[in-house]
């Protein structure tokens, strides 16, 4: 499964404020290649309809026709209506995490709302002598 430590700290979060009854407003973006690669998609879905207030979309560069709140292609922002006082944590890879964060700065976020964690090869691994 690709993506499978960050998305299983997103689901204990989505887990919490399940368990708790939460009614604060949330929303679940997640971008992959099809719905066969999007790891833990069902955990994800059936979490964010125990909560009433919670919504999620999905982007698939190849869609499956028929798949429920889904759009086509890489993830874009634009026309979701985030609030700007978000609490916003991001997870991936480097290049997509740099260009959410650019969205999320445009739609008027402040940058001290935006937490991310990286996945993918080890940042430092360019500085390290062998």
């Amino acid at each position: 499964m690709r993506n499978t430590c960050c998305w299983n700290s997103a689901l204990r979060g989505e887990a919490h404020l399940a368990a708790t009854a939460s009614t604060r407003s949330v929303r679940v973006l997640h971008a992959d290649r099809s719905p066969a690669d999007h790891a833990l998609r069902g955990d994800m879905t059936r979490l964010v309809d125990v909560l009433p207030a919670a919504r999620a979309t999905f982007w698939y560069e190849r869609p499956t026709p028929g798949v429920p709140g889904s759009r086509t292609g890489l993830m874009n922002l634009d026309g979701l209506g985030l609030p700007t006082d978000a609490s916003v944590y991001l997870c991936g890879p480097l290049p997509f995490m740099r260009e959410i964060r650019s969205q999320l700065l445009r739609a008027g976020i402040a940058a001290r709302n935006i937490r991310y964690e990286v996945f993918g090869p080890d940042l430092w691994l360019a500085d390290a002598t062998a």
